[in-house]
């Protein structure tokens, strides 16, 4: 009884570890593509219409930034979906999600070298490649944890569900290669093909109820 008492409580202390990793990783992802976007030297800029011009030299920057964003966002509120599915973990499903948050990581280092060579095609391809492996291991960690063999989502969560966020998942990658097809006929359809990530995400017909603090409780109750 004590061994199994132990085991809950080490995959509890799992899930919440994997968690607060998580959201460590998405907040800087989201913060440091800020500093893509320059500043102007003190004393370099003397008058309001140069300082106009220096602005306007910044919206491509400013645009890259505030897509990616709102990409690494979308991201961010799915993994938060997923994860309040989520009973407990094991190492297996955590290297699947360390390998996802790898790849939510490089999307900063991608963005950087597009911004120093914007008109390099090979970037985008590589960028629309490392969002493919971000909604492949997406995958790979859900998939996981709804085997039935060793089963890691709460006992509510119906086939249905799981199939129909399966599919949402698959969609993300699904883009990305139109993403990769679409750069070669034209920069601008690159970044019109990656919008369609947070559009699809806001009309979705269904949003999925958190349940995280009330799975937490009730672990938290079943241990005491």
């Amino acid at each position: 009884m004590e061994k199994e008492s132990f085991e809950n409580f080490k995959a509890l202390e799992w899930r919440k570890r994997l968690r607060f990793l998580a959201d460590i990783i998405f907040a800087t992802a989201m913060t440091i593509m800020i500093l893509n976007i320059d500043i102007p030297v003190a004393g370099h800029i003397t008058s309001t219409k140069e300082l106009a011009l220096f602005l306007v030299e910044q919206l491509s920057s400013m645009w890259v930034f505030f897509i990616s964003f709102i990409i690494i966002s979308v991201y961010w509120l799915k993994h938060l979906e997923h994860f309040s599915e989520i009973l407990v973990v094991n190492q297996t499903f955590i290297w699947f999600q360390l390998l996802f948050l790898v790849s939510i990581m490089l999307i900063p280092f991608w963005n950087t070298y597009i911004e120093n060579f914007p008109e390099n095609v090979a970037l985008r391809v590589f960028l629309s490649i490392n969002m493919v492996l971000i909604g492949v291991f997406s995958f790979l960690s859900y998939n996981y944890a709804a085997n039935p063999k060793h089963r890691l989502l709460h006992d509510s969560i119906s086939d249905t569900h799981i199939r129909h966020t399966k599919r949402q998942i698959l969609s993300e990658p699904a883009i990305a290669i139109l993403a990769a097809g679409l750069v070669y006929v034209d920069l601008i359809l690159w970044d019109l093909a990656f919008i369609l990530i947070p559009l699809l995400f806001m009309l979705r017909k269904k949003l999925v109820t958190i349940k995280y603090f009330n799975l937490t409780t009730d672990n938290e109750k079943s241990n005491k």
